[in-house]
């Protein structure tokens, strides 16, 4: 593969963390980068091992400051169109990851780093993260679901202020917003990770894709066909051993012992 762009680390137990190794570059996003991201989701997605992802920058100035934009020069269209659907790709490979995902921001996280971002599934920022989509400022626009999964997440007016007027988002007001599950101090950011992947490796893995499932993809669709979907996943989990186990550990006040099936 290269030179390691992508680090792997192993938090906890069941919880491995992806570090964007560009620190010199502020972990911004070039080809190789992505390419070596795809073949880590890939084999976290298969391996029973990791139950928890966690993505974080390397160093304390940026979690991913955004594409190479030396990658953009020269009006190369169909090398430009393939790098965009290719970020495309594996953004949507980590939204529909089934397994829980966490954001750790600290720095910045502008253009495609907060698309990455959004796809996570729990945002932790530190009060030095600065989130942002600064495409408009080189003529251009997102391109990773930017605009529209900020738009579900916060709002039409708050994704118009950070596009139209170039606004970044301090990891306060993100969390202000409900964007963001936790704000820290940058110092605390490895421990507060740790606490909420340990909290999250309590809840049984089938039910947890599923749950997922249902958060993504339930608010596109009308009420009556989300609760239905809903109400479809619960009764096949309480056909499951992880569902009759967590039943008979809450009857019995003891620990439930999940096997994932």
């Amino acid at each position: 593969m290269g030179d390691d762009l992508i680090l792997r680390h192993e938090l906890l137990t069941g919880v491995l963390r992806l570090t964007f190794n560009r620190p010199d570059k502020m972990n911004a996003l070039s080809t190789p980068m992505i390419r070596q991201l795809e073949a880590a989701l890939d084999s976290v997605a298969t391996d029973p091992a990791v139950r928890i992802l966690v993505l974080a920058g390397a160093g304390d100035k940026a979690f991913v400051a955004g594409a190479d934009i030396a990658e953009y020069q020269g009006n190369r269209h169909a090398a430009f169109a393939a790098y965009q659907f290719e970020s495309r790709r594996v953004f949507d490979k980590l939204e529909a990851l089934p397994k829980p995902t966490i954001a750790a921001v600290r720095g910045y996280a502008l253009g495609g780093g907060f698309e990455l971002a959004l796809c996570c599934d729990i945002l932790i920022c530190t009060e030095s993260a600065r989130l942002g989509l600064p495409e408009g400022r080189l003529g251009l626009c997102p391109g990773g679901g930017g605009t529209q999964r900020l738009t579900r997440a916060v709002g039409r007016t708050i994704a118009a202020d950070v596009m139209l007027a170039g606004w970044r988002l301090t990891g306060a007001r993100a969390h202000q917003l409900g964007l963001a599950a936790e704000l820290c101090a940058d110092a605390a950011l490895d421990e507060t990770v740790a606490a909420r992947a340990r909290a999250m490796l309590k809840i049984a893995p089938l039910a947890q894709a599923e749950m997922k499932r249902l958060i993504r993809q339930g608010p596109d669709a009308a009420l009556p066909v989300a609760q239905s979907l809903e109400q479809e996943v619960l009764l096949r989990l309480y056909q499951t051993h992880d569902g009759q186990e967590g039943i008979e550990a809450f009857l019995h006040k003891r620990e439930p012992v999940f096997r994932g099936e």
